[in-house]
């Protein structure tokens, strides 16, 4: 019963957040935002996840979990209101989005700590990986879903409007609010970490964790110098309407939803280890796809949306089972505490630098194509820190080659190419009627 709440729960999360946080850069663009305040945006929910782990973890020590999250989520998510009527209630839209928005985090991520702990509880290890699978399954059909109704919404209005934005959010509040107080029917395990835990022990994490540690911090400013701007390439450099946004949006999820259930099974036989190394050294090709999309061919979007979707799916699947591996059970609340604050440092740092480098730096390259680049090389570099991890669930470590061509079920350049052409005619079709 618990693990069918913990799925409604990601499905009504996935719509709410395909309603809301998901178009949030094209509500701040209707609103004339800079790339800077995009970079911003982009950056709040880590700055969010600093400021809230520690004392998210302490109250995990004195609370009830599922009270936790309730509580603060339920908050947290009514501040979505404020932020839709910003247009019409002040003067500075764009600077009260800022503050709402920021608060709005707050509330979600001091409850991460309480969330991810009693998944771990709830989910037995054997099998976790198929769980995960799954749920990251629900949590892409019903994101997908609530992009594409989105964009669909969307159409019926001017670009510049803000009425259709405020209206959609308000429907995002209501399915938010739903998902957080379903959560309080959940049988809540006992929590097995009776100590009380002093501040300075959120920063002593040694062996394994601490290595996950200092890759999840490189990958995390590799991968977000580029995150807040892939919509703005697609809207404000590709033109593209909110419909077909939402509709190429919702394609890397339908590709994360087709590719996590392999990715599942993969994990619980040949372990996270070498799904992860795959998942992440594909992130890096994303960026350098997007930048051989034009207006001219803009069928291609598809193309780098499906690749995004499948490395997303491999890199996000098996480094959240990591982490649920790697750290202790006796302390899983503050270690995930711990790793989620090293981790939101470079999220938070990174947009806020890459939009000063879209708008400050000529490197060979400028503006969007050189963060797109830098991402690359970084995303690359840093996946190479996942080889000094241990795997720590399958009873040996496959070879990486051997791996990947069991993740392959179809011969490599037929499959592409074919691929490739039915990506081209239907996205051919729908781009260009």
């Amino acid at each position: 019963m618990s693990k069918r709440i913990l799925l409604i729960n990601a499905a009504l999360w996935a719509a709410y957040d395909g309603l809301t946080s998901i178009y949030l850069v094209a509500f701040a663009l209707a609103l004339d935002a800079s790339n800077m305040t995009i970079g911003l945006l982009g950056a709040l929910p880590w700055i969010a996840s600093i400021l809230t782990q520690i004392p998210g973890a302490e109250l995990v020590q004195h609370f009830r979990r599922k009270q936790i999250y309730v509580t603060f989520c339920l908050i947290g998510r009514l501040f979505w209101i404020p932020i839709l009527a910003s247009p019409f209630f002040f003067e500075n839209p764009v600077l009260a989005v800022i503050i709402f928005y920021l608060i709005a985090r707050l509330g979600e991520t001091i409850a991460d700590p309480s969330y991810t702990s009693l998944l771990a509880d709830l989910v037995p290890e054997k099998g976790r990986g198929e769980f995960i699978g799954k749920r990251y399954r629900v949590l892409a059909t019903c994101g997908m879903l609530a992009m594409v109704l989105g964009g669909l919404w969307l159409k019926q209005f001017p670009k510049e409007s803000p009425v259709g934005f405020a209206i959609m959010f308000a429907f995002g509040v209501i399915l938010a609010v739903i998902a957080t107080l379903l959560m309080s029917k959940i049988k809540e395990p006992k929590y097995r970490d009776h100590e009380h835990h002093p501040v300075k022990e959120f920063f002593t994490l040694q062996g394994p964790m601490k290595t996950f540690v200092v890759f999840g911090t490189a990958f995390n400013f590799a991968f977000m110098l580029a995150s807040p701007f892939f919509a703005v390439y697609m809207l404000k450099t590709l033109e593209m309407s909110y419909f077909q946004y939402g509709i190429a949006s919702s394609i890397a999820i339908l590709a994360q939803i087709i590719t996590s259930y392999n990715v599942g099974k993969l994990t619980d036989k040949f372990g996270d280890k070498p799904v992860a190394i795959i998942g992440h050294f594909g992130t890096a090709l994303v960026p350098l796809i997007f930048l051989a999309v034009t207006k001219n061919n803009l069928w291609m979007i598809f193309a780098a949306q499906t690749l995004s979707g499948i490395v997303w799916a491999a890199a996000d699947i098996s480094r959240y089972n990591l982490l649920l591996d790697l750290a202790d059970p006796r302390k899983r609340a503050i270690q995930i505490a711990e790793y989620n604050i090293y981790a939101a440092i470079p999220l938070a740092l990174a947009p806020i630098i890459g939009g000063w480098m879209t708008e400050n730096v000529t490197f060979v390259l400028t503006g969007i194509p050189l963060i797109f680049v830098t991402s690359s090389i970084l995303r690359f570099l840093s996946s190479l820190l996942l080889f000094r991890i241990q795997e720590p669930r399958a009873k040996k470590e496959y070879p990486l080659v051997y791996v990947f061509r069991e993740a392959m079920h179809f011969h490599v350049n037929k499959g592409l190419v074919h691929g490739l052409h039915v990506v081209k005619r239907v996205a051919h079709g729908m781009f260009y009627k």
